[in-house]
């Protein structure tokens, strides 16, 4: 398998952990809005919305997983990925200083347009 199928089985993977996390908070808040009772089933921390959630994460992964349009499409962005050139540490400080600077001066041009604008209306208006 090359590098590229691995590091999108791991995000796959890693879906499935966020998907089966949000699938069983909202069967608990479900299961809590018409009043069913969250049962645990074994011991303290597993109830049925832990495994609803759990078993729909997990389903859904799989399902994406096997869906061959969905898989090719992560390929597709993985191998993308892996030809993107990346900043290194010192091209990053400069644009990020570029970019502060830029958006400071762009505060100050448009604080002075606002604050000629404001003036000017307060001349015609007659407002000290």
């Amino acid at each position: 398998m090359d590098e590229v199928k691995r590091y999108v089985n791991i995000a796959y993977i890693i879906a499935a952990i966020v998907m089966s996390w949000f699938y069983m908070n909202f069967a608990a808040w479900l299961m809590g809005v018409v009043s069913l009772g969250d049962t645990r089933l074994l011991g303290e921390h597993v109830t049925i919305s832990t495994i609803v959630g759990f078993v729909l994460g997990a389903l859904t992964a799989v399902l994406l997983w096997r869906n061959s349009k969905v898989y090719e499409g992560a390929l597709n962005v993985a191998r993308e990925m892996k030809k993107v050139t990346w900043p290194n540490g010192d091209e990053t400080k400069h644009a990020m200083l570029v970019v502060i600077i830029t958006a400071a001066l762009v505060a100050f041009i448009l604080f002075c347009f606002d604050f000629a604008a404001k003036t000017l209306t307060d001349l015609i208006l007659g407002i000290k």
